[in-house]
C-alpha cells in the first residue's frame, strides 16, 4: 500500500471526537431537578452520560473538569436580543461575546438583517478566532406602513407582501419570524399561517393590534408586557391608543400599566386566553426598569403590575421565558439578561422556576429540541458557578466557566474581544 494512498485515507477520515468529563459538581438539569456529586460525561458537542461522580468512567484520552464545589446548569437561553454593529459600533460588535463569558450561550436576535448583518458579524467574528453564541435569527421585523424603525423593518402593504417576505426570511434561515407594531391584523394572520405551515412560530411586538385579536389569529408569543396594556382600556379608548399608536409607536403604554390592576378581571380573562392558545410571554422588564438613581415612582409601579402580572401567568402555568433585549439601564453590558431573571425572582418566581424559564422553558419556545435541559443525547453548553443560584439568584453572575458543545471556553478572550473588535482599550466588567 502506498504512502499517498495511506495519506488519502488519513485526510477522509473523521476527525476523532474529543472526551469530556465535568466531574463531581452539584447539577440543576434544567427542569428543576437538583443532584450532587454529578459527572457529565460528553462526546463531541453532545452530552452521552449524566450520572453520579462514582458511576461515570472517562475513556483515557479524556480531558476532565474538576467541578467540585461548583453550581452547574445548562447554557442559558436569551430569547430576545439586540445588536447592530451598524448602529452601535462601540457595544454591539462585542456584546454577544460578554454574553457567552457570562454563560448565555443560545442568544434570538430579532432586528437585525440576516445576511448583511447576523451573517456578516458571525463571519467575521469567526475569522478573528472568537467563539461566538449560537445565534437564532429572525430578521428584520415585519411592520405596517410609516415604520417605527425603518432600516431594521421590512414593511408589508398587502397580502402578497407579507407571504413573500414571510417565506423569503424563512428561506433565508430564520427561526421564528416578529411581527411589529404597526403591522395590520389581517397581515399578522398571514404571516402566522406562512411561518406555521413551515414550523416555525411567530412572536410580536404589538401597537395597533389588540393582543386578544393576535392571539386568536395564532400568535406564538408576546414580547414585552408593554404590548399587552390595551386589554386594561375601554373600547373608546383602546381605539385612541390604536390610533394614537399610528403616529407614536406605543403611547402611554406605561402609563396605562401604572394604572393597570394585575390581580382584576382584564388580567384574569388575558391569562385564560393566553393558556388556551399556549402562548410565550417574554415580558423583558429589565428593558423598563427605571433606573436606579432616577425617582420615577410612576414606572417602578408600572414595572411592579408588569412583573406581578408575569408571575400570576406563570403560576396559571403559563409560559415565561426570560429576554434582554441587549442591554438595559440598571446592569452593565453583558449583564442583561442576568437583571432580567433576577427582576423575576424578585417579582415572586422561584429561584428555580426562574433558571427554568431561562433554559428549558426558552428552548420549548422556541422549538429547540437539542438544548435547554442537561441529558443524554443534547447539546454539551454549560455554565458552571462558583454559587448556588437556588440560593441567591445575584450568583447567576459568578460564572466559573462556560462549555459551549463540549469545548470549554477561554472567557478572558471572551472579555478582551472588547478591545479586540473595537480598538478601545477599557476593560469590561466581570
Amino acid at each position: 500500500m502506498s504512502v499517498l494512498f495511506l495519506i488519502s485515507l488519513t485526510l477522509l477520515a473523521p476527525a476523532q471526537e474529543e472526551w469530556l468529563a465535568v466531574e463531581g459538581g452539584t447539577l440543576f438539569d434544567g427542569t428543576g431537578v437538583v443532584r450532587q456529586d454529578q459527572s457529565i460525561l460528553v462526546r463531541g458537542q453532545e452530552i452521552q452520560e449524566v450520572a453520579p461522580l462514582a458511576q461515570v468512567r472517562p475513556p483515557n484520552n479524556s480531558r476532565r473538569f474538576d467541578a467540585r464545589g461548583k453550581f452547574i446548569l445548562p447554557g442559558l437561553i436569551d430569547v430576545h436580543f439586540h445588536f447592530n454593529v451598524r448602529i452601535d459600533p462601540k457595544i454591539s460588535p462585542w456584546l454577544p461575546l460578554h454574553f457567552l463569558a457570562n454563560g448565555v450561550t443560545t442568544l434570538r436576535e430579532m432586528g437585525n438583517w440576516i445576511v448583511e448583518e447576523n451573517q456578516r458579524w458571525l463571519d467575521e467574528t469567526q475569522a478573528r478566532g472568537l467563539p461566538v453564541p449560537r445565534l437564532l435569527y429572525t430578521g428584520p421585523v415585519l411592520d405596517g406602513a410609516n415604520s417605527l424603525i425603518p432600516a431594521q423593518s421590512v414593511v408589508l402593504l398587502d397580502e402578497m407582501d407579507a407571504r413573500r417576505e414571510a417565506n423569503r426570511l424563512l428561506d433565508q434561515g430564520a427561526s421564528s419570524l416578529k411581527v411589529y407594531s404597526r403591522l395590520p391584523l389581517n397581515l399578522v394572520r398571514v404571516v402566522i399561517e406562512e411561518a406555521h405551515r413551515r414550523g416555525r412560530p411567530v412572536h410580536s411586538h404589538l401597537g395597533i393590534v389588540d393582543p386578544r385579536d393576535a392571539i386568536a389569529a395564532g400568535l406564538d408569543g408576546i414580547e414585552h408586557a408593554t404590548s399587552l396594556c390595551r386589554i386594561f382600556l375601554s373600547p373608546r379608548e383602546s381605539e385612541a391608543f390604536r390610533q394614537a399608536s399610528l403616529k407614536e409607536g406605543n403611547p402611554g403604554s406605561m402609563r396605562i400599566w401604572t394604572k393597570a390592576d394585575p390581580a382584576g378581571p382584564e388580567a384574569a380573562a388575558l391569562i385564560e386566553l393566553m393558556l388556551r392558545h399556549r402562548v410565550n410571554l417574554d415580558s423583558t422588564l429589565a428593558l423598563h426598569e427605571a433606573r436606579r438613581e432616577a425617582r420615577d415612582e410612576d414606572r417602578v409601579k408600572a414595572v411592579r403590575n408588569m412583573a406581578d402580572f408575569t408571575v400570576r401567568y406563570h403560576r396559571a402555568g403559563g409560559s415565561v421565558t426570560i429576554g434582554s433585549h441587549g442591554k438595559v439601564p440598571n446592569a452593565p453590558p453583558g449583564f442583561a439578561f442576568h437583571r432580567e431573571l433576577e427582576m423575576h425572582v424578585e417579582a415572586g418566581m422561584s429561584p428555580s422556576d426562574a433558571l427554568q424559564a431561562a433554559t428549558r422553558v426558552g428552548a420549548r419556545a422556541l422549538r429547540l429540541e437539542d438544548r435547554g435541559v442537561i441529558a443524554k443525547g443534547k447539546l454539551a453548553d454549560l455554565v458552571i458557578l462558583d454559587g448556588d443560584p437556588l440560593q441567591d439568584i445575584s450568583n447567576l453572575r459568578r460564572v466559573h466557566a462556560v462549555i459551549l458543545g463540549g469545548k470549554i471556553l477561554d472567557r478572558d478572550t471572551l472579555f478582551a474581544s472588547r478591545e479586540i473588535l473595537t480598538g478601545t482599550g477599557e476593560k469590561p466588567e466581570k
